[in-house]
């Protein structure tokens, strides 16, 4: 069976635009093939974070897999920081990856003007911890967005220069492109939605939240509500009314032909109310089970803990170390 890795920051609650873009894709995926999927909390403390607050973002984002519909009974929900053999084959890659491939990454360059003083290693080596993440389950399939081909990209040519190294050992990684609908921002949609910030649309955000967000969002110029190029902010709420209600973008484009965006955000709002709370009822149920999501993660760990230590001893053995 082909197996499928995968990995999400534990950086916030997760969005509908999570979601859409990636989770629902998951799901998917978990009937097909063996799965791993993390939360990746040693790439989180790569950008400031509240060390008080890291625990409770954990936990939430497990939570937040369980109730978006992950089974674990079909796949393995798994913390990063408690499998070490994710930084130990890292360390082996940086040991064969130039600094000149990492330094030339935009996603690099992009964190750093975000937040110029914290120019840290982590931030720099991010790609080859991403790389160990994929390659000491040697996954077949990695769900990823366009922004991380160039990651991708970059794990490869480590598995070419392991391999040249040391010997077959590493299949070149596959992308996965989920045909999920890319979101974006509410305030800024020249923008992907984001966990931080609070604009984004929580899977488990109450009634009103949702509605306040909708109410506040922002409108392209004129009262015209049809999805095109030059009006990116309605296009971006059309695409919402369109994944929650099934509906054609050209039906609800002809629904609202003589209404405005009031009317368009109203029913916007309570039809993403109904489609999420299936949804945050049942992480209301988990929240109060903590030892059964416990058990998930324990067994999810000791899976895939057997499958990267049997792999990081072959890998030991070929370079050398053993």
């Amino acid at each position: 069976m082909t197996r499928v890795f995968s990995g999400v920051r534990s950086s916030g609650r997760l969005h509908i635009g999570n979601y859409f873009g990636a989770i629902k894709s998951w799901i998917d995926l978990q009937n097909k093939h063996e799965s791993i999927f993390a939360v990746v909390d040693y790439h989180a403390i790569t950008t400031p974070y509240n060390p008080k607050g890291m625990k409770r973002m954990v936990w939430d984002t497990i939570l937040d897999f369980l109730a978006a519909g992950l089974n674990p009974k079909k796949t393995s929900i798994i913390i990063q920081s408690q499998i070490p053999e994710h930084t130990e084959l890292a360390w082996i890659f940086n040991t064969l990856t130039p600094v000149s491939w990492l330094d030339r990454l935009p996603t690099y360059r992009e964190k750093i003007e975000a937040h110029p003083q914290n120019a840290n290693m982590g931030l720099l080596d991010y790609p080859v911890l991403m790389a160990a993440d994929i390659l000491i389950y040697k996954a077949d399939i990695v769900p990823v967005g366009e922004d991380q081909i160039a990651h991708i990209d970059l794990a490869n040519e480590i598995v070419k220069r392991f391999n040249y190294l040391y010997g077959p050992t590493f299949s070149r990684i596959k992308p996965f492109f989920s045909k999920g609908a890319r979101i974006m921002s509410l305030s800024d949609p020249t923008k992907k939605m984001s966990k931080t910030g609070g604009e984004g649309i929580g899977l488990y955000d109450e009634p009103e939240e949702i509605r306040d967000k909708i109410k506040k969002a922002v409108t392209d110029s004129g009262r015209e509500i049809i999805m095109r190029e030059d009006k990116p902010a309605i296009s971006n709420l059309l695409l919402i009314y369109h994944l929650f209600s099934g509906k054609s973008i050209k039906a609800i484009e002809k629904k609202y032909q003589d209404k405005g965006y009031a009317d368009f955000k109203k029913d916007l709002a309570e039809i993403i109310v109904k489609g999420l709370e299936p949804f945050r009822q049942k992480r209301k149920e988990l929240e109060k089970k903590p030892r059964y999501v416990k058990k998930v993660v324990a067994s999810g760990v000791d899976r895939a803990r057997k499958i990267a230590s049997k792999n990081l001893l072959e890998i030991k053995r070929k370079i050398g170390l053993i």
